[in-house]
């Protein structure tokens, strides 16, 4: 292993994270359209916005070398039954994704690639914006109650122990495969692709010809 391998266990961990995160919040946004959930308005917007975020967060990850440790989630029928304990599942799978993303950070600090640091603590602050968020449509307050995430894994595998203990790996029912039902949609979400120091401060390419891109893929609006 050199330096610059990546961490590869934590990226597969993380990467596993946001794909069940787009999942659950894709089948929820579809119980919702049935009828069969009741969301809100006000919480369908953050929902709707948190999905098309957390897929971009997972398309960076498979960028930095990360291998899907699923490509299927099952969904407990009780959290995609009732808003609160949706967005209670929600609360839980952001301290993991959040948690986990300190842990990355740290691993590629380890091995001096300080772009993949900057991007991990992006991806970090939005997902703390996403457990902010959830607290207050949950009725926390203050909604945002920490001055520290918190710390939660010294190995890649207790992320992936944590997923399994929420029903959605190999829990009952049907496997949902990822990204499940409905497009995501990006009405509105800016800031698609991350953005480092070193891509920001590179000379610019001349006129007519097109820079390179900083990450492989751009959801576009959609619905």
């Amino acid at each position: 292993m050199t330096d610059r391998d990546p961490p590869q266990p934590w990226l597969d961990a993380l990467a596993a994270a946001e794909a069940a995160a787009v999942t659950l919040l894709g089948v929820a946004r579809q119980r919702g359209l049935d009828g069969a959930l009741d969301i809100g308005e006000d919480a369908v917007v953050v929902l709707r916005a948190a999905q098309c975020q957390d897929e971009q967060h997972y398309h960076a990850h498979l960028a930095a070398g990360a291998l899907p440790v699923a490509a299927a989630f099952t969904i407990p029928e009780e959290t995609v039954a009732d808003r609160t304990l949706l967005l209670v599942a929600l609360l839980e799978l952001k301290a993991i994704s959040i948690a986990g993303g300190m842990a990355l950070a740290r691993a590629w600090a380890a091995r001096g690639d300080l772009d993949r640091v900057e991007i991990a603590y992006a991806i970090g602050a939005v997902d703390a914006q996403h457990l902010a968020l959830a607290h207050a449509l949950v009725g926390v307050s203050p909604a945002n109650d920490r001055a520290f995430a918190r710390w939660l894994f010294a190995d890649p595998a207790e992320p992936v122990a944590a997923l399994a203990a929420l029903g959605l790996l190999d829990g009952p029912g049907d496997p949902v495969p990822f990204p499940g039902p409905l497009d995501r949609v990006c009405r509105g979400v800016f800031g698609l692709t991350p953005e480092t120091t070193s891509a920001m401060t590179m000379p610019r390419p001349p006129v007519g010809e097109a820079a390179l891109p900083a990450a492989p893929r751009v959801i576009t609006e959609a619905g």
